[in-house]
Order: structure tokens, then C-alpha cells, then sequence
């Protein structure tokens, strides 16, 4: 082990020191003003004290004692931490064409040229492409709110709870997996996969994963004795030959005319027939293997993004039974002995605040999701260096007392009564995750997410199906009678967030509800090939 350690050493070193050249040339022509921050050190700057868990806790410490935009580096990377979101607008949408870039991170290959994964590619044309694609998928499927297949999914996914209420963690993540993955190749059942290899792909791409993404001079270690930089090519050949075979698959549906025209596939293969004037579909392996990452990740990115939000609005609503009993009335008055749809959309506005306060006191992305300087700039008198990374500190966004008063508590009425500095009228449109008060969740700008609409569809049925048949609550300790505490910060620590397993309570309202879910559950098994 020491013999190891002395390799470590002696190979990240020269990295080391070439920076600690380069910041000492910078020195003589940066301007004087800085930015506040906490004292740096030589090589390391604060490298020896920022967590690899839980990163977003120590970045507020210093935002407290710092102020709302302050200076970090850690070893040769440098960070502007901003809690302020004027000062964000002015940099990530008033400065947008400087600031959309996306820092390397280490441990995935490739990331920033693509075509694997556009949300954290740099700007060029296969971005371009393939966001703009993607934009125009989205729109059209949210027109028609995702073809039903929400509904039909919360069918199963409420029969599965009441089978087996154990296993409701496990569950939540593939009902995800699934939206998404009908949505992309009409395989429903590829839901499980879907969500481990995104739950695989954002380990790799967060602090808390490889140690490579820290230490990044490890990254560089022979192949024979590096753990990190196998395991990832081997991750990652196996994801796109994954996504290339469901390209495939549905490219031979859709020869046969099996395809169902509500999927991104089809939208692709109609796309590249009115291109090319012919019914072939045949491409080049790379623009094969394009398309396939295209629609690949799509399917990817709108698990990750929902199944946190979905699992931590279960928490709040078994921790807090008070606002499960407000969303249970109100859904009871509209829906009565039917399953919420999202047709009910703008008559259960507490149901909406609920999951609005979920993903605002247990954000998905607490870090924010970093943007890069794509060359230098000036602000408020400070020179940015080109290569420095941006970060809105969305745990500290959603804590700012003059938006967010009594911030750290779960408090849904900020969404509903006139004196909150959320509340917005009318209340059958607001709250809601596509327009209106903290929309900065989705980012910013150009690197702005493309799935408010999704989340909005998918985050509203779940909750109010999920409430409409069950009762949360905290699990009863058999030996001492009290309440199992739920440790609400416990998460996986990824770029977006999971909480770590907990356990719940989870109860069919009556027993004419449970006759309800199991014939809704019968009636969706045979279309959704459980």
C-alpha cells in the first residue's frame, strides 16, 4: 500500500506543479479585484476540506460567511460559487454566450465531444443537432401529455405497491425507467436497465464517484493498474451497444410497420426517410451510432432528472401528514372514486405545491449543474479566467430568505397563500415546474433543461395517483413504539440526487380502493407486458 501511494504521489505531482507555474506567471497580469472566498492554499487550495460527500453543505458554510459570490479552487480547477439569482441571470443567461460551456469531468470519456451525452457536450454542431432534435421531440409529445403512457404506467405502478409495499423504492426508479423508455423505442420493459445505467452513468460523472473526477492525475495511471480508467471503458461500451441494439430493434419494427408512431424512433427513422427520399433507412454505422446516443440519452436523462424528486415527495408526505391530508381532500373532492389524470391538473393546486416544495427543499441538483467560462471576461471588476466553472449553488438559491422564507422547513403554503413571495395567481395554472417562480431548478440559459414539461406531467399524476390510493407514513418501531427517523440529507450524493433507501408506512386507503388498483393493474398488464 505505501509502495501505491508513493506511485500516486510521483504521478500527480508534475500536474501539481506545472499549476502552481502557471498561477504564479497569471499573477502578473490578473487585475487587482477579487472576489471574497476562503483562504487558499499552495497546489491544494482547499482541496484537503471539501467533502466528496454532501459538497452542497459546505459551499452554503461559505456562502454564509463569504457572501452570494465568492472564490474557490480546488488543486488547478477554479470555481465561482454564486447564491445570489441576480447575479446568476446576469452571468448564465445575460452572459450566456460566455458561459455555456461544460468542464471535463474526468471519469467519462469523451463527454464534451460526444455524441454520448448532450447535456454535458461543449457547443458545437452535434450539440446543436441534437438538442435542437430533441426540443422538437419533447414539444410534440407534451402536446399530446406523453400519449397517455403516464396514466398507464401509474396503473402499474400502483398495483405493484400494493402487492408489494416493501419494495416502493425500487419501484419509483422504474416507473421512470419505463415512461421513458416507451417513449423512446416502445420497450417498456427495458425500465429497470434504464434506471441502473443512468444510476451507473451519474455515479461516474459526480465528486462523490471515481476518485479520478478529484485527483485527476490518477486518471492518467497505466491501464494495467488503473481500476478507473477500465471500469469505464467498459461502462461505457456496454451503454452504447445497449442503446445501438434498441436502435437497431426499432429500425426493423419500423421496416415491418410495427413501430408505433408515438415514440422518438419513429419521429427519427419518418425524419431520415423524408431526408433521404428512401424507405431503406440505412446510414452509416456512425451516423448509426449518433441517432442511437441521441435518443439513448434522452431516455437516460428524464430518469435521473425524476425518480429523486419522486422519492423524496413520498418522504415529505410520511413526515409530514398534515399536507398529505390537505392533497388526500382535495383530491378526494375532484377525483372521487377515480384515479387522478392529468386532466385534473388545474383543480388540485395543493397536490402541485406539495411536489413544488418537495424539489424546492430537497433539490435533485443542490449543486447546481456547472457552467464553464468559454473565454475571458470581466465582472464587477474581477477578471474571469476562460476555463473557471460557474456554480449556482441551488441548495443555496432555494435558501434565500427574501424568496424563501423559513427555508430549510417544508412549507407547500408558500405555494398557495397571497404573502408568500412564491405565491402566484391563478392557482390552476400555478405552481407548476414549467414556467413562473424557481424555474432556476432546470438551469440556465443556453444549458437550460428540456424537460420542465415531462417532469411537470410525470411529478403531477404520481403524486396524486400515489395519494389518492395510499396512506405515508413513518414506519412504528415494534420495540420502543416510536416513529423509525427518516434521515432527510442521507442521499447518493450524485450530480442529481437520489435519497439513500428508506423506509415508509405505505397502506391502501380502503379496501374498495385496493379492488380499484388491482383491476386498473389487470386492465394495463397485458398492454404493458409487465
Amino acid at each position: 500500500m505505501e509502495g501505491l501511494t508513493l506511485l500516486f504521489f510521483w504521478v500527480a505531482l508534475p500536474g501539481f506543479l506545472f499549476s502552481a507555474v502557471r498561477r504564479l506567471i497569471s499573477r502578473r497580469t490578473k487585475p487587482k479585484g477579487r472576489f471574497p472566498g476562503p483562504r487558499l492554499f499552495p497546489l491544494v487550495g482547499r482541496v484537503h476540506d471539501v467533502p466528496r460527500f454532501s459538497l452542497w453543505l459546505k459551499f452554503k458554510e461559505w456562502a454564509d460567511q463569504y457572501g452570494p459570490i465568492y472564490y474557490l479552487r480546488i488543486a488547478d480547477q477554479r470555481f465561482i460559487i454564486v447564491t445570489d439569482q441576480q447575479i446568476a441571470d446576469e452571468l448564465l443567461n445575460k452572459r450566456g454566450n460566455i458561459y455555456s460551456g461544460r468542464p471535463q469531468i474526468r471519469s467519462l470519456i469523451n463527454h464534451k465531444q460526444g455524441p454520448a451525452y448532450s447535456a454535458l457536450m461543449d457547443r458545437h454542431d452535434i450539440w446543436r443537432t441534437q438538442r435542437k432534435w430533441a426540443h422538437s421531440a419533447m414539444v410534440e409529445a407534451y402536446r399530446h401529455h406523453f400519449y397517455g403512457h403516464v396514466e398507464m404506467e401509474m396503473k402499474r405502478y400502483l398495483g405493484l405497491l400494493l402487492l408489494d409495499p416493501a419494495r416502493f423504492y425500487d419501484y419509483t426508479r422504474e416507473y421512470c425507467g419505463r415512461v421513458m423508455s416507451r417513449l423512446a423505442w416502445d420497450d417498456a420493459t427495458q425500465g429497470r436497465l434504464n434506471g441502473e445505467s443512468a444510476d451507473q452513468t451519474l455515479h461516474c460523472m459526480s465528486v462523490s464517484g471515481p476518485i479520478t473526477n478529484t485527483m485527476t492525475p490518477l486518471w492518467h495511471l497505466p491501464s494495467f493498474i488503473n481500476p478507473w480508467y477500465n471500469f469505464e471503458i467498459k461502462r461505457e461500451r456496454e451503454q452504447r451497444a445497449w442503446w445501438l441494439n434498441n436502435y437497431r430493434l426499432a429500425k426493423q419494427r419500423m421496416l415491418r410497420g410495427e413501430l408505433p408512431s408515438d415514440t422518438w424512433a419513429y419521429r427519427y427513422f419518418e425524419q431520415l426517410r423524408r431526408e433521404t427520399g428512401s424507405d431503406s433507412l440505412d446510414q452509416p454505422e456512425e451516423k448509426e451510432v449518433f441517432a442511437s446516443c441521441m435518443i439513448g440519452f434522452l431516455n437516460l436523462v428524464g430518469v435521473v432528472t425524476i425518480s429523486g424528486p419522486l422519492k423524496f415527495f413520498l418522504m415529505a408526505m410520511a413526515l409530514h401528514p398534515e399536507w398529505q391530508k390537505k392533497a388526500q381532500e382535495e383530491i378526494d373532492r375532484v377525483c372521487g372514486d377515480r384515479m387522478p389524470t392529468m386532466q385534473d391538473f388545474a383543480d388540485l393546486p395543493t397536490v402541485r405545491a406539495c411536489l413544488k416544495e418537495t424539489v424546492r427543499w430537497r433539490s435533485g441538483v443542490p449543486l447546481g449543474v456547472p457552467h464553464q467560462a468559454e473565454r475571458d471576461d470581466e465582472y464587477r471588476g474581477v477578471h474571469i479566467r476562460k476555463g473557471t466553472i460557474i456554480l449556482a449553488l441551488e441548495w443555496g438559491l432555494n435558501r434565500i430568505p427574501s424568496n424563501y422564507p423559513d427555508g430549510d422547513n417544508f412549507r407547500p403554503e408558500r405555494w398557495l397563500e397571497p404573502g408568500w413571495p412564491t405565491y402566484q395567481e391563478p392557482l390552476t395554472r400555478y405552481p407548476n415546474f414549467r414556467e413562473g417562480m424557481a424555474m432556476h431548478t432546470f438551469g440556465w440559459g443556453r444549458r437550460t433543461c428540456l424537460g420542465q414539461n415531462i417532469v411537470d406531467d410525470e411529478t403531477f399524476v404520481f403524486g396524486a395517483a400515489t395519494l389518492w390510493a395510499f396512506n405515508l407514513a413513518q414506519k412504528t418501531c415494534p420495540l420502543t413504539g416510536q416513529p423509525v427517523p427518516i434521515d432527510t440529507q442521507a442521499t447518493n450524493s450524485h450530480v442529481i440526487l437520489e435519497p439513500l433507501p428508506y423506509q415508509i408506512d405505505i397502506k391502501i386507503r380502503s379496501e374498495e380502493r385496493g379492488k380499484q388498483v388491482l383491476e386498473m393493474y389487470n386492465e394495463v398488464r397485458s398492454k404493458l407486458k409487465v
